[in-house]
């Protein structure tokens, strides 16, 4: 998905969404959380030394310990939660997804999906945890695929896609409406999304302590956005706008691996964005 914004929009955003990350970061630091920028967070470090110019997220990664401390962190830090609130399937406050979301209170930031599903989040940061996988690899697809297919559920028990068909093609929409038909399947059954967070999360953490090899398991990369903790740790520091930001320590290597040549602009045509349907910035600096 991509949208144009007005540039004083944009801008706006940015400042709101940098000034999100520095008190993470601060948050973070204090606490000795470790966490790296990832995707097009990254990328922006690394080529623009800020936000890729058409970017309106953030995306940062925490090994699935340091998001627990965070967490813990956050319930204890009431300046911190007076400004932010954490929504995902283990938070009091749920998401369409299975991806932990920071949120800025006293704002509006809404995707389709968002709208699909009946949620109105405010401006956000994405948190990926990171999970032990297998060295092996058919063993480590053998998982991957696994929480591939809870993951995929749970967004389909939250979105209704029938929401999502105009302007779509004709494969898109038959692939809309099954989701939609499923959808009301999954609501008939009880408590469907926890049993489907318990069952992703169990076959997540199968492997806890087990490797010294991690991913994403709720991103649909990732069979292609894997570290070796051993080569990626200690994380390095690169300027990112008017702060520095946390990479890890092969960066390029991490990034070619997931991105491709990440160093060469893309045509327009594959640039994506999450640009919204609804907009707000409250009462925000």
């Amino acid at each position: 998905m991509y949208g144009e914004y007005e540039p004083e929009v944009l801008e706006q955003l940015h400042q709101a969404e940098l000034n999100m990350l520095k008190d993470f970061m601060e948050l973070c630091d204090r606490n000795g959380i470790e966490y790296f920028a990832i995707a097009g967070t990254a990328i922006g470090a690394v080529r623009h030394q800020g936000f890729i110019p058409w970017d309106d997220d953030i995306d940062i990664a925490l090994l699935r310990e340091d998001y627990h401390r965070f967490v813990r962190a956050m319930k204890k830090d009431k300046v911190f939660s007076e400004k932010y609130e954490l929504w995902g399937p283990d938070q009091p406050h749920k998401y369409y997804n299975l991806q932990p979301t920071l949120m800025r209170r006293g704002t509006v930031f809404v995707n389709e999906y968002a709208a699909a599903a009946g949620f109105r989040p405010g401006i956000l940061m994405d948190l990926f945890i990171y999970d032990s996988i297998p060295q092996e690899q058919k063993k480590a697809d053998k998982i991957i695929k696994k929480c591939r297919r809870y993951t995929v559920l749970y967004r389909i028990r939250n979105i209704n896609f029938f929401r999502l068909l105009h302007g779509q093609p004709m494969k898109q929409k038959i692939k809309n409406i099954i989701c939609g038909f499923m959808r009301i399947g999954l609501r008939l059954l009880p408590k469907s999304d926890e049993i489907l967070y318990r069952r992703f999360l169990h076959c997540a953490t199968s492997w806890r302590g087990r490797s010294d090899k991690y991913t994403c398991l709720f991103d649909p990369g990732s069979h292609i956005m894997d570290i070796q903790k051993s080569n990626a740790y200690p994380t390095v520091r690169y300027p990112f706008e008017d702060t520095e930001i946390r990479l890890l320590k092969n960066y390029d290597e991490q990034l070619r691996q997931h991105m491709g040549d990440y160093m060469k602009l893309p045509p327009v045509e594959k640039r994506t964005n999450h640009c919204p349907v609804e907009l707000e910035f409250g009462e925000i600096e």
